[in-house]
């Protein structure tokens, strides 16, 4: 009898403990599955956060051309004209750069062993002698080089050429100054980019501000930084453009030669 009773107090025991044991589990199981909850519900709302990314944009005023904005990362530089709906791309690992119209669907495209070592359409600056000297730029450290140039003509000028009634040069500048920002590291190919962009194969940062400087003393300002951000677009943005026609010059991404066959229009429609 007295084996028996042993036997029945070992059981309760033991069943006690499992017990106790459930009991001191089932907090700890409340809290897994609350967090596993918790993890399925705020899966999709991430999943579904736009993707981003983190660029330098600096907002322009361009001679010409109004209002142009320029995206700068280490993968990649983009250059958008509003006023011609032009977009130039310049992204790696080709580092090609595409020259497109969305209007249009078309465009150009520059292999990077054909436009690194080159300048964008335009004579290059040749400099004669210059003084590089500090400043600064809505707060931040800047380098102004001041320089004297081997003579050149204004593009507005040359645009006046048509419109001459003799082929002499006139109006040449022959110093500059230009303001680029200081300590802004960028990727070699970003900034064979923009040296490319505005013909300044000397041009060790990014461009801020750019003036011609006339033998009269008139100062004629080309380009200058409205704005800079170091800010975020959608990824969407920062994709180089697939499925358009290639042409092989510029002035056909625009389809130039439609708008000169709508002006010439026009012309006949107003004369007598």
């Amino acid at each position: 009898m007295l084996k028996v009773n042993r036997l029945l107090k070992l059981k309760t025991s033991h069943r006690l403990s499992a017990t106790s044991s459930t009991a001191a589990f089932a907090p700890i199981v409340a809290t897994l599955l609350f967090t596993g909850l918790s993890m399925l519900i705020a899966t999709p709302c991430q999943a579904s956060k736009p993707l981003t990314k983190t660029v330098d944009k600096f907002e322009f005023k361009v001679e010409f051309n109004g209002t142009s904005t320029l995206l700068i990362a280490d993968d990649g530089a983009i250059w958008r004209v509003p006023s011609t709906g032009i977009t130039y791309y310049c992204m790696a690992p080709s580092w090609k750069i595409i020259v497109f119209n969305n209007a249009t669907n078309r465009g150009r495209i520059f292999p990077y062993e054909h436009w690194h070592n080159r300048e964008e359409g335009k004579d290059p600056i040749r400099i004669k002698s210059r003084l590089v000297v500090p400043a600064f730029f809505q707060g931040k450290a800047a380098t102004l080089l001041r320089a004297e140039i081997e003579p050149m003509e204004s593009l507005k000028n040359q645009g006046e050429f048509f419109y001459r009634s003799s082929s002499r040069k006139t109006n040449e500048y022959s110093r500059i100054e230009v303001l680029e920002l200081k300590d802004k590291k960028l990727t070699k190919q970003a900034l064979e980019f923009v040296r490319w962009r505005f013909s300044m194969p000397f041009l060790s940062g990014p461009l801020l501000k750019f003036t011609n400087i006339y033998p009269n003393g008139k100062r004629e300002t080309i380009a200058s930084v409205t704005s800079m951000l170091h800010t975020t677009i959608p990824i969407s943005e920062w994709r180089a453009p697939k499925n358009f026609k290639e042409v092989d010059s510029t002035s056909k991404v625009n389809d130039e030669k439609a708008s000169y066959k709508k002006a010439a229009e026009m012309f006949d429609s107003l004369m007598p």
